[in-house]
């Protein structure tokens, strides 16, 4: 009964060599099946999770130098020395905040001129 039936190859686990000189994007979506014993497949996806995770920090790294870079030359002197990344965002905050509240005032003195102008 099973003879007109082919059979499929086993899946096998991958091993850390099996990983080296490959291109990890496709690895993003790695996850454990249901029927694979957790101890079995945690060598597998070992190296994949530590270089989305590499990726994802060196992301965020590079966005918070770009803030740096962005950030006007007075506020960065009001610290002493290296800039932190907390000290970067902190800043960035406080910067943004400035900038929506100049962007609110001239919105108003716009509508007030406008309501002048009306008026007359």
């Amino acid at each position: 009964m099973d003879e007109g039936i082919s059979r499929l190859p086993e899946r096998q686990l991958l091993e850390h060599r099996d990983f080296i000189g490959l291109d990890y994007p496709a690895l993003y979506m790695c996850k454990p099946k249901r029927g694979v014993k957790r101890d079995e497949s945690k060598e597998t996806y070992k190296l994949p999770h530590r270089l989305i995770e590499k990726k994802r920090r060196d992301r965020i790294n590079e966005c918070i130098a770009q803030l740096k870079d962005l950030l006007p030359e007075h506020l960065k002197l009001t610290t002493l020395g290296h800039l932190e990344k907390a000290v970067v965002l902190e800043l960035t905050l406080k910067h943004l905040k400035a900038l929506t509240a100049l962007t609110e005032q001239q919105h108003q003195k716009i509508i007030a001129l406008q309501n002048g102008k009306r008026g007359l």
